[in-house]
């Protein structure tokens, strides 16, 4: 096992062509290996088809022009008998004796029986000698007791044999040439894009600008259209990271300033909210604010590990979940109507992480909402209404994009963590305005 598996690895070390010159040889010396000695074999019938045609030529000849050939060694031998005097009245056999040999050793048991018979033609082979015949043995009418034996040496078929086994070689081979030389052509023609490929992910790795065009439809066009988006991905979340590390940078500056401004006075004995406990206060303030947006982008990420995993996914009771986000809510007193319209609907995926993707568009609903908040769960969807103004349309499309700052000054985090949960369960939301608000629907993802 292990030497096979060290067979392997040394193909794996050759180059493409390399490896095709390696499996084409093996495929030559396997058509040398089996294919040769079944072809023997099926040449074995179709040559004993050829050399009855040739007597049958040959007996035709002598029956129909009476024509005998001269004696002469190393050819047809006919030999013509009269049943009614059983005699071997004429043949082209130098030696009477020989024929009568052939009589005993090869033909005679063949010919008795189809003179006692009414068939007209019998044909078979067999060895006379250390040499195989072919014979033929034909009556002239049917009720003529004339009888033609003609027989031809198996030195014939052996001719025969090696002319037809060397043009089927030819023939074998030339198409294997010219298939070897098809599949390396092939063979080529993968490795130029192959390197451009290659190439491609080197400047990529290297962070150097390039592009790649490969004008394939097959399985190397599709690999390189997915490096090109794979490239345009990474450059999109790149710009992303950055504006993130800007947006962050500059939305945690505030509250850690004030922190250390208040601290370091409360410290000097300096109460800048006219007493300790109010100052204080307003660095508590900013630490929960502080801790807030950490946890947020914490969660964020956490939620990128999650959505590599392949977990498998159960169903929760929806209707019940929301349920108990309204109690708490109510607990709050708020200054918001909070409507319900639910029906019985089970969720696919985790309870807990579709609680913070609901709690925080509730939130991000209270923030907007002048009068009142609309929660409808159906079959098909669930949608978050509030009575607030329209969201601008040319911020629609990027509302749910990481890090993107909102009208009132709030960095997108929430919403992008409900981005994240919706899409790592298979389900997709979006915001809509409304006649006279803002819905935020969420459905399930359908197949393509």
């Amino acid at each position: 096992m292990r030497e096979k598996i060290s067979k392997l690895n040394f193909l794996k070390k050759l180059s493409l062509v390399q490896q095709l010159i390696v499996v084409l040889s093996f495929v030559g010396l396997l058509l040398v290996a089996v294919m040769m000695p079944l072809v023997d074999y099926n040449l074995s019938s179709i040559i004993d088809s050829q050399m009855y045609e040739t007597l049958s030529i040959s007996q035709y000849a002598v029956i129909n022009d009476s024509y005998m050939p001269n004696k002469q060694a190393k050819q047809t031998y006919h030999i013509i008998y009269n049943s009614s005097t059983q005699i071997f009245e004429k043949s082209n056999i130098v030696s009477e004796n020989f024929v009568l040999e052939l009589y005993q050793d090869l033909f005679g048991k063949d010919l008795q029986q189809l003179v006692n018979t009414s068939h007209s033609k019998v044909k078979n082979k067999g060895t006379f000698g250390n040499e195989t015949f072919y014979y033929m043995i034909t009556r002239y009418s049917q009720d003529s007791q004339y009888y033609l034996i003609s027989i031809v040496n198996s030195d014939y078929s052996n001719d025969l044999i090696t002319s037809l086994r060397n043009q089927i070689i030819y023939i074998q081979y030339g198409f294997f040439v010219i298939f070897a030389i098809m599949m390396i052509l092939w063979v080529l023609t993968l490795i130029n894009p192959l390197k451009k490929i290659k190439n491609y992910i080197d400047n990529i790795k290297n962070r150097k600008n390039d592009e790649l065009f490969i004008d394939r439809e097959d399985e190397i066009g599709i690999v390189s259209q997915a490096l090109v988006e794979m490239k345009e991905d990474l450059e999109r979340q790149e710009s992303i990271k950055e504006e993130m590390i800007h947006n962050i940078s500059h939305d945690l500056k505030t509250p850690i300033a004030l922190i250390q401004t208040y601290g370091q006075s409360v410290k000097d004995d300096i109460y800048p909210y006219g007493d300790k406990n109010s100052s204080m206060d307003i660095i508590l303030e900013n630490a929960e604010r502080l801790e807030h947006k950490v946890k947020s982008f914490l969660y964020l990420n956490r939620l990128d590990y999650l959505q590599g995993e392949n977990n498998e996914l159960g169903t929760f009771d929806m209707k019940q979940l929301i349920e108990k986000i309204v109690n708490q809510m109510d607990a709050l007193k708020l200054e918001l109507t909070l409507k319900t319209d639910l029906e019985d609907v089970c969720f696919i995926g985790d309870e807990e992480h579709w609680r913070v993707a609901i709690e925080n568009i509730i939130e991000n609903a209270t923030r907007y909402a002048k009068t009142e908040i609309h929660i409808i769960l159906k079959e098909k969807y669930l949608e978050i209404y509030n009575d607030g103004d329209h969201i601008d349309q040319e911020t629609l499309p990027f509302l749910f994009n990481p890090y993107v700052k909102g009208v009132k000054g709030q960095f997108g985090l929430g919403l992008s963590i409900v981005s994240k949960i919706s899409s790592m369960f298979g389900y997709q939301v979006h915001a809509v305005n409304q006649e006279t608000g803002v819905s935020f629907i969420f459905r399930k993802k359908t197949a393509l």
